[in-house]
């Protein structure tokens, strides 16, 4: 007798413990809602800048069916919260004008000119594209490349870039001045930070220079430069301080190298 009712206290005890266990679980865990949100990923900050590709692009056939020409160019067309930003679309209409226009008016014609010849080694081209190399808080910067080839032994690679700044819902093209503002003279700032890279790279890489490029650095520079997110990028055309080899120069500066110098919304 006394075991029978042993075996039922220790058969209560044990429904009491799983009982208080499944209570402490439903209190510390934590309601699918909860779970949700502790799953949820931050997203970065939402600039509202949306930016879009147009393409624009042909070929023209001598009477023979000889291809002589082929283009294809690649423009940005910028949003702001799902609006077109009309000062930036202007701008990249203009420069695909210009583009189509020097395709049509010079490139066709020299291809037509040298296939009568009987000198044409080859379709002429002309191909543009770009990249966003910074889009955050007021800043958007668009690297922009251009190739050409117009029957050489070789085509030739332009790199440009536009610097924009959003302000009051509309966006300007950025100078050095705008983004260096505590430089006497930003052009000589820029010139000597790349300098500095440039013989560091002739070290490592001789005859990638032409021999008096300290001496012309300063001059050949056309204020081609564009921004990333921790630096100040400068370019030198082809053959600005090199042979073709060479290609485009660039000097990437990071903003912790330039100090109080730059402007305090792009100091790291």
């Amino acid at each position: 007798m006394k075991k029978q009712i042993l075996a039922a206290l220790t058969l209560l005890l044990l429904l009491l413990s799983a009982c208080h266990r499944e209570d402490l679980q439903k209190q510390t865990e934590p309601s699918p809602k909860e779970t949700q949100q502790s799953e949820d990923i931050p997203q970065p900050e939402d600039n509202g800048i949306t930016v879009t590709e147009d393409v624009s692009s042909g070929e023209e056939k001598a009477q023979d069916g000889t291809l002589l020409l082929r283009y294809s160019l690649s423009s940005p067309q910028v949003l702001y919260q799902g609006e077109p930003m009309m000062n930036i679309g202007s701008y990249y209409d203009n420069n695909k004008e210009k583009s189509l226009l020097s395709i049509t008016e010079e490139l066709l014609p020299m291809a037509r000119q040298r296939q009568q010849d009987g000198d044409f080694l080859g379709n002429f081209q002309w191909d543009e594209e770009f990249a966003i190399m910074r889009s955050k808080g007021n800043y958007l910067s668009i690297r922009r490349d251009r190739s050409q080839y117009t029957g050489g032994v070789h085509g030739s690679l332009q790199i440009m870039g536009d610097n924009w700044l959003f302000r009051a819902g509309d966006y300007y093209l950025l100078s050095l001045t705008d983004i260096l503002p505590g430089a006497e003279d930003p052009r000589a700032l820029v010139m000597e930070q790349a300098l500095e890279q440039a013989k560091q790279q002739e070290e490592a890489q001789p005859g990638l220079f032409y021999e008096n490029y300290q001496e012309t650095m300063g001059d050949v520079w056309q204020e081609d430069w564009y921004l990333t997110e921790e630096s100040l990028v400068v370019v030198f055309q082809e053959y600005a301080l090199g042979p073709y080899t060479s290609g485009p120069m660039l000097f990437e500066i990071p903003f912790t190298e330039l100090g109080d110098n730059l402007t305090e919304e792009l100091r790291p």
